[in-house]
């Protein structure tokens, strides 16, 4: 019986040490949802960024290129229109943004589009 209790704690023991992913996925499709990552850098590699801010702007840097335009959520999407970028100025763009943990996947053209993926720093 002692050896069964040991074994059993050792089991549990390597058991307790594996790695699990408890981290869910969220979309983000309301204003409250975007709130915890206002003001943070949404990184695109290693030098890309964005910053949302709660003003309904956004500003940032892709390639060197100074990128600006504004923001707002509509219909369950984050939908953006660039002033300025690496391309020129943008279109309005609606896009699902999922989250998980410190990763923003978001899909163009309403989910129908490319996905990207930003960490949030």
């Amino acid at each position: 019986m002692k050896r069964f209790a040991i074994i059993a704690a050792i089991f549990l023991a390597g058991c307790e040490a594996q790695p699990t992913d408890t981290m869910a996925e969220m979309r983000l499709s309301t204003a409250d949802d975007f709130a915890p990552i206002l003001d943070k850098r949404l990184m695109f590699g290693d030098t890309d960024y964005v910053v949302m801010s709660s003003d309904g702007t956004l500003t940032g840097d892709f390639g060197g290129v100074d990128t600006r335009g504004t923001w707002e959520v509509k219909d369950g999407y984050f939908c953006r229109v660039l002033t300025a970028g690496p391309r020129g100025a943008s279109p309005e763009d609606c896009q699902l943004v999922v989250r998980k943990g410190d990763v923003l996947s978001i899909t163009r053209e309403r989910g129908a589009g490319p996905t990207f993926d930003y960490t949030i720093s």
